[in-house]
């Protein structure tokens, strides 16, 4: 029997055939690396990437993209925009005209806000605190399992209780509507298995890229890539692994010298796709840590949404460093004049 939501979507019943089986799955990947295959315009596009950082030096030589001043109003624009857009993919944004109020550092709710909306924007002003602190840290291993439970520990202190910051207690499922109106059930990891399953990930992790820094045996973009995906499989605490996920991908992303996060959001291309993120996600999951497990469609996204995450960023400098220019210009013929 078909039910409809508040949107006016028609939704079926929860969908239990979708292949997962977490209950005895191992704790590292089955599948010989790699865990996918890469499309030719994935290899294009990660070519591409390679290059971006020696296009931005030369558009703007001055211009730091891994430097991230909390007393930079384009840097705090950007992470704010960063959270904004996280939250809403997971239903609990707030208005974007709140966006400013965090820009010029007046987060201070007014009297007329109801607690609900209250809470709502001690999160993101927590989130927003989480990023900078994240993306300045400069730990000696890229990824431990102590840095991923401080980071949740300082996004969700003031509004999750005790529950920031510690594994999950109880079983989390996740649910997600498809194009076609069909609600998808999906199991995650039990609570039992979360932490060894997170500190193997972390380990694992951080092993790559410490490879990836030495030679040309291993892919930090596509470890970052990995790591979303297993992350969101494990699903280690009760709420907020969506939001954290992508803060951590912005965060790995970065340590891998792919410095897009200041200039334009990575949670603003995934709020714009997030049909395909849910899907690519979801199918690169059915037989996660199996040996027929196929992570293609998730890793094809991940990469797609960087380079888009690039473009909109390289866009932006190039236009700013126009715009500079033209009123360098601007000025000159004032003074002459």
């Amino acid at each position: 029997m078909l039910t409809e939501d508040k949107g006016g979507v028609e939704i079926r019943p929860v969908s239990q055939d979708n292949g997962f089986n977490f209950n005895s799955v191992a704790v590292n990947p089955l599948r010989i690396d790699p865990r996918y295959s890469l499309s030719i315009q994935t290899i294009g596009r990660i070519e591409r990437l390679a290059k971006v950082r020696f296009v931005t030096a030369e558009t703007t030589p001055s211009f730091d993209p891994a430097k991230f001043d909390k007393n930079d109003e384009d840097t705090r624009r950007s992470i704010a925009l960063s959270v904004f857009a996280s939250s809403e993919i997971e239903g609990e944004g707030i208005s974007a005209d709140y966006i400013e109020t965090f820009v010029t550092a007046h987060t201070e709710p007014g009297e007329m806000v109801d607690a609900e909306l209250r809470e709502r924007i001690q999160t993101h002003r927590d989130i927003y605190d989480t990023y900078f602190w994240a993306l300045n840290s400069q730990p000696e291993q890229v990824l431990t399992y102590d840095f991923i439970i401080e980071a949740h520990r300082r996004m969700f202190k003031n509004t999750m209780g005790q529950v920031a910051g510690r594994i999950k207690d109880k079983e989390v499922r996740i649910h997600w509507h498809r194009r076609d109106g069909l609600l998808v059930d999906v199991p995650t990891i039990s609570s039992e298995q979360a932490e060894e399953f997170l500190r193997s990930l972390c380990d694992r992790t951080a092993r790559i890229f410490m490879i990836a820094k030495e030679s040309a045996e291993t892919s930090m973009l596509l470890s970052s890539a990995e790591f979303a995906c297993d992350f969101l499989a494990i699903h280690p605490f009760l709420d907020g692994n969506g939001r954290l996920a992508r803060l951590l991908s912005t965060y790995l992303l970065e340590k891998g010298g792919y410095h897009f996060a200041r200039v334009y959001p990575l949670d603003q291309i995934v709020m714009d796709s997030r049909a395909d993120y849910y899907e690519t996600l979801n199918a690169s999951q059915q037989y996660w840590h199996l040996p027929q497990e196929d992570l293609t469609p998730w890793i094809n996204y991940f990469v797609g949404a960087v380079f888009e995450q690039w473009e909109r960023a390289f866009r932006r400098i190039r236009n700013q460093a126009a715009y500079a220019k033209e009123s360098s210009k601007n000025k000159l013929y004032t003074k002459s004049y």
